[in-house]
């Protein structure tokens, strides 16, 4: 396909994105009953993510983990509890299970939480030294570059990262070859 026809087909693309969300307006595959959006005077429920709770194993070697090697800020500390920062997002670790916490299966599988830095490089240097291997090496998608790595317990974490390219509408194109 020559160029001209790539970027072609991209504009149709990022049009379809646009015009998908817009009053009346869906892919062919949405169905309206499913994916009704709720009126636009409705104020939505979830307004953020405010934190994600972690069980740990070993809470000071969590702790070195998220304060240290990611650099989060410790805002409260108990002697099953530890609340982390990252701006305004929380990381609460404990070491001690809840009452209503599942239990037997594997923790963290299935969602992976993403974290946005600022430099790639700047936190591949940290990693390799406190010795973390990367799950995932960092790849540039086009909309932004993306690592993964594990905590001490396994849960999974992404790192993102502006892309040197600034293609933000390259990610639509990236994410449906890839299905």
């Amino acid at each position: 396909m020559n160029p001209d026809a790539r970027l072609a087909v991209r504009l149709a693309f990022l049009v379809a994105c646009v015009a998908s969300t817009l009053p009346g307006c869906s892919f062919p595959w949405q169905s309206g009953a499913t994916d009704a959006q709720p009126p636009a005077t409705t104020a939505p429920l979830i307004k953020g993510v405010d934190h994600i709770l972690f069980t740990v194993s070993d809470l000071d070697r969590s702790v070195k983990f998220y304060r240290d090697v990611l650099g989060l800020t410790v805002a409260h500390k108990s002697r099953h509890f530890v609340w982390l920062k990252a701006g305004e997002f929380g990381i609460a670790l404990s070491d001690k299970p809840w009452r209503f916490e599942k239990k037997g299966e594997p923790k963290g599988v299935g969602m992976i939480p993403h974290f946005a830095v600022r430099e790639m490089d700047a936190l591949a240097a940290r990693l390799k030294e406190h010795h973390i291997p990367w799950l995932r090496e960092p790849k540039d998608e086009g909309w932004g570059i993306e690592a993964f790595v594990v905590d001490p317990d396994g849960y999974q974490w992404a790192f993102v990262a502006p892309s040197h390219h600034g293609r933000w509408w390259v990610w639509p194109l990236n994410r449906l070859a890839a299905f």
